[in-house]
């Protein structure tokens, strides 16, 4: 009985390959879509998926389909007798009868796809266990691999200017009913929410300094910033475990000097009041630290997907790039690895439909120049980094130059700062100063007083 079945869902599953090859040979509309919903792959036999490839690349070179076209493109790549030869083509060709309802026939073969996808993921999964391998590395292969197979089919994303420009203005009305006030998530520095608006959905955005410059630290002031505005934020330290970032962020809230903190001496009555209150109001805050040293770019899509998921995280930090694996050894140099996480991080951003503030390194050749203002050659590793972010912005702080050395105990202990924005792919640029009081690691408005 389950053999009849089973049969029967075959014969179901290859008539519906058939009369969805047939309607894009002989529908023009129809075929547009099926040629953009389904890929080669999604076809359970080889012939079938031979047979799509020549429909799409007839289709590409602006020619109609016929089965003499499609006989002849098969011969020249000598595959036409793999396929059945023209009386196979020819009895594909007879499914063809109104291009009526294809949708339906398009699903089952899609779903079918899905299936064997997955059929063939757990396969591999359970041959990377039998192999002994370490399950850890298992575990983030098995979720990579089935949250790579997309359960919906493919959409065209081509869209008539008349929709997306009532999206646009929707979006205009939304801005001048609130003031002009951010529509992404805000950066909490006035004068930096002004240029980007807040930061955007989808951007990635690349923060880079020198070391000793602040990095990290302005990176946490803008974490803790979109949190105190109920925004959910992620934060991936790959340096730097999670207590010591924690106590940053205790020191700038509370107002106590990271040096006291870091001994814990000096602290009075009324320090540790600020300091009870700090912790109060870092708890009310939706930050989830990962400090998992040495993280890949898989993992990290994997983790973040999952704090998006169950935590609402809307925006994600990395600190930082050049510390992220691409687990993998097939890459001739450092600068082509750095290159392929930079498109994926980029790629996630987009997926996630969520801002990724990614560090970065610079190059020491800032240091052999007079002048020290970072450029955006000066992205260490790869040109690649330039090309892939949406918004480039660096630090600067000439006092650094000038005193190397900072003495927390002098008159003035904070330092004027750039910030400054050397590409922004949706609007300006320009240099936005800020102030920052090194003994708490917290960066201010210049406008607010220290």
């Amino acid at each position: 009985m389950k053999e009849n079945i089973d049969i029967n869902i075959e014969s179901v599953l290859i008539d519906s390959e058939k009369a969805v090859l047939a309607i894009a040979m002989h529908s023009p509309k129809a075929s547009f879509d099926i040629l953009t919903q389904l890929n080669s792959e999604d076809f359970s036999l080889e012939k079938h998926q031979i047979i799509f490839e020549a429909i799409n690349t007839v289709s590409i070179n602006s020619q109609n389909i016929t089965i003499t076209k499609l006989a002849e493109y098969l011969e020249d790549k000598k595959v036409l007798e793999k396929v059945g030869g023209v009386s196979y083509l020819s009895d594909v060709s007879g499914y063809f009868y109104t291009d009526e309802g294809f949708e339906d026939y398009v699903e089952i073969v899609f779903k079918n796809s899905i299936g064997r996808q997955l059929d063939r993921a757990l396969i591999h999964i359970k041959q990377l266990r039998e192999s002994k391998s370490p399950i850890d590395e298992v575990f983030v292969i098995a979720q990579q691999k089935i949250l790579n197979i997309k359960t919906d089919v493919k959409k065209d994303d081509a869209t008539e200017v008349k929709e997306t420009v009532v999206d646009v203005i929707k979006k205009i009305e939304a801005l001048e009913k609130n003031g002009g006030l951010v529509n992404g998530v805000p950066s909490g520095f006035s004068d930096l929410d002004q240029i980007t608006n807040g930061w955007q959905k989808g951007d990635f955005i690349i923060l880079a300094a020198r070391p000793s410059m602040g990095k990290t630290a302005f990176a946490l002031n803008l974490a803790v910033n979109a949190a105190e505005r109920q925004k959910g934020v992620a934060f991936f330290s790959l340096e730097m475990p999670k207590e010591q970032l924690v106590q940053r962020i205790l020191s700038s809230i509370s107002g106590i000097e990271s040096s006291s903190l870091r001994n814990a001496q000096g602290l009075t009555t009324e320090k540790w009041a600020r300091i009870t209150a700090g912790g109060e109001q870092i708890k009310n805050m939706n930050i989830v630290i990962d400090d998992t040293p040495g993280i890949t770019v898989l993992q990290l899509q994997s983790k973040l997907r999952k704090m998006k998921r169950d935590f609402g995280v809307e925006i994600c930090f990395i600190d930082y790039l050049q510390l992220i694996s691409s687990m993998s050894n097939k890459f001739d140099s450092r600068q082509n690895e750095v290159a392929t996480i930079s498109r994926h991080l980029k790629k996630i951003a987009r997926e996630l439909n969520m801002p990724i503030i990614c560090l970065s390194q610079l190059s020491r050749s800032v240091e052999k120049r007079e002048e020290k203002t970072p450029l955006m050659s000066d992205l260490r590793d790869s040109g690649a980094i330039e090309q892939d972010a949406d918004i480039i912005m660096f630090l600067y702080r000439d006092a650094y130059y000038k005193t190397k050395e900072y003495n927390l105990t002098s008159e003035d202990p904070t330092d004027e700062t750039d910030v400054i924005i050397s590409k922004h792919r949706n609007g300006a640029t320009g240099l936005i100063k800020v102030n920052f009081l090194r003994s708490y690691g917290k960066f201010i408005d210049q406008s607010k007083n220290s």
